[in-house]
């Protein structure tokens, strides 16, 4: 787990009760495995699109947009300059599209371009729009959301093995809320609508290259500070995150006969034993915590670090 962000961290402080706690909420960069991995560091990569012989001009422009984008962020996932990652078109004429079974054409375009990691975007498509129920009405107007299915089809093809390693259907939908008159029964397309389009496209594939790596996100973490000179100084420790010496009092502090501050302190082992990577030792020392005193901000942690053990078996 990344350090505490200092410079973000948030200080607001809340007295539970005359002589009880006060509750630190602080910003914490928490490393989320990878929902599809793929190993992008160190790879020569390229972008396909195909041309076909007959194509929508909106779909051809989303499919560009969406191939382009996922270059960018290829490039910026793998820590390259802008640009790296090229985007090549590809006439395919009978060959076989979206399918895994017949490498062998997309090994010649990997060679002819030098590159080793070949990501074949076969597909962008928009479906109809639709609408859904009345979701609020004001006044003479309520409002509706314009819907339009979003699918793509991405096939990744490893040069070096040969073969193709992912086959990556995506499915989204894309919505507009749109306030109409009440007794009104149609809803325009909105003027933007194309526009707004190819912004999804170039998100959604943002999106996807951010899949393949590991990402960092931030997330909220509670630690207990009592007005007193100990507790002050470890939470002096944990903000300069000194995760050791913050630990050293608080098992000292776990040692008193106030059970509410036992638990406190207890829960402060938890937090920092996670943050060194630690969570059987972080599970051990919040069942403690629960069993001395059952602070309100126990059961959501257990939660939270039952879904984080669970993440560690996926690095």
């Amino acid at each position: 787990m990344k350090a505490i962000r200092t410079t973000v961290l948030l200080s607001a402080l809340l007295i539970l009760s005359a002589c009880g706690p006060l509750i630190n909420i602080m910003e914490v960069d928490v490393r989320l495995p990878a929902t599809r991995p793929l190993n992008i560091l160190g790879r020569e990569m390229a972008v396909f699109t195909p041309q076909y012989d007959s194509v929508s001009v909106t779909d051809s422009v989303l499919l560009y947009k969406f191939a382009q984008s996922l270059a960018d962020a290829l490039s910026s996932e793998a820590y390259l300059s802008t640009g790296s990652v090229p985007v090549f078109s590809h006439y395919t004429g009978s060959e076989a599209l979206g399918t895994l079974e017949q490498p062998d054409y997309v090994h010649r375009l990997a060679l002819e371009t030098g590159t080793n990691m070949v990501f074949m975007v076969d597909s962008v498509e928009i479906g109809g729009f639709f609408t859904r129920e009345v979701s609020r009405v004001e006044d003479d107007y309520k409002l509706q959301y314009l819907m339009a299915p979003f699918t793509s089809v991405v096939r990744v093809f490893d040069a070096e093995k040969v073969q193709f390693i992912k086959y990556i259907p995506l499915r989204d939908t894309v919505a507009w809320e749109v306030w109409i008159p009440s007794e009104s029964e149609k809803i325009a397309i909105p003027a933007t609508a194309f526009q707004d389009l190819q912004r999804a496209s170039e998100y959604f594939a943002k999106e996807l290259a951010a899949t393949f790596m590991d990402q960092w996100e931030t997330q909220d973490r509670v630690i207990f500070v009592y007005n007193k000179r100990d507790w002050n100084l470890a939470y002096d420790h944990a903000l300069a995150f000194a995760w050791d010496e913050a630990m050293k009092i608080w098992l000292d502090l776990v040692k008193g006969t106030n059970a509410k501050e036992v638990a406190c302190a207890a829960f402060n082992l938890a937090l920092a034993c996670e943050m060194q990577g630690n969570f059987e030792l972080a599970q051990k020392w919040l069942d403690l915590s629960q069993k001395t005193y059952d602070l309100p901000e126990a059961q959501y942690y257990k939660e939270l670090l039952q879904e984080r053990k669970k993440q560690k078996l996926l690095f």
